[in-house]
């Protein structure tokens, strides 16, 4: 495992670039009993967060995930030999870091998703578009964001019920187009900020090639 030498420059500049993809969470000004809560195994070989995306354009897909996150802080980075700076990179991130990031997960409704409700809201805000403007859009390029989080227990909220063995699987097709033609859809653009806090990981200067 590779550590960046200075932890606190890490810190700085991860919640730094967790805080530039929206202005502000409503999390941050939430009573402590209205915080999520979030158990995990920091011995556990199984990812806390794994990020990947499948891009339909292609014959051959990599079957590695692109981010892994570890409870025990470990970020691993898989970059496909088809992309620039292909190859495996790692940093080590805080639990206060790790923490904070599926708190911005979870405020972007990543741990709560009802695809079901998403796709329904999705179909009427297009259906209504269409009837006003007669507007089509589709995207060319097909990929697949798929996010998972498994955690030992989440709680919501101190009002909430804990639930064990925590897992949640996100999937969404075109996922970044989603969200910049159909703006009126909260979820959709929420998704889509969890993702690109994510993107952002998989290029953090604190990472370090491995041999």
């Amino acid at each position: 495992m590779i550590k960046h030498p200075s932890a606190a420059l890490v810190l700085v500049t991860l919640v730094a670039a967790l805080c530039t993809v929206l202005p502000a969470h409503a999390e941050n000004n939430q009573a402590p009993g209205l915080r999520p809560v979030f158990q995990y195994s920091a011995s556990s070989s199984e990812p806390v967060i794994e990020y990947n995306v499948v891009n339909h354009m292609l014959a051959q897909q990599d079957p590695v995930p692109l981010l892994r996150i570890y409870g025990n802080g470990r970020v691993h980075v898989h970059i496909p030999a088809y992309m620039k700076r292909a190859g495996d990179y790692e940093l080590t991130m805080s639990s206060v870091e790790l923490n904070e990031l599926l708190r911005q997960l979870a405020d972007d409704g990543i741990l709560d998703f009802d695809p079901a409700a998403a796709k329904q809201e999705k179909q009427q805000l297009k259906a209504a578009r269409r009837a006003a403007s007669g507007e089509l859009f589709h995207a060319s390029d097909a990929s697949d964001s798929h996010i998972n989080i498994k955690l030992a227990q989440y709680q919501r909220s101190a009002a909430s019920p804990r639930i064990s063995s925590f897992s949640r699987q996100f999937r969404w097709r075109n996922l970044e187009f989603d969200a910049k033609n159909i703006p009126e859809s909260v979820v959709i653009r929420k998704a889509a900020n969890a993702e690109a806090i994510l993107r952002m990981l998989c290029a953090h200067p604190a990472l370090q090639k491995l041999p």
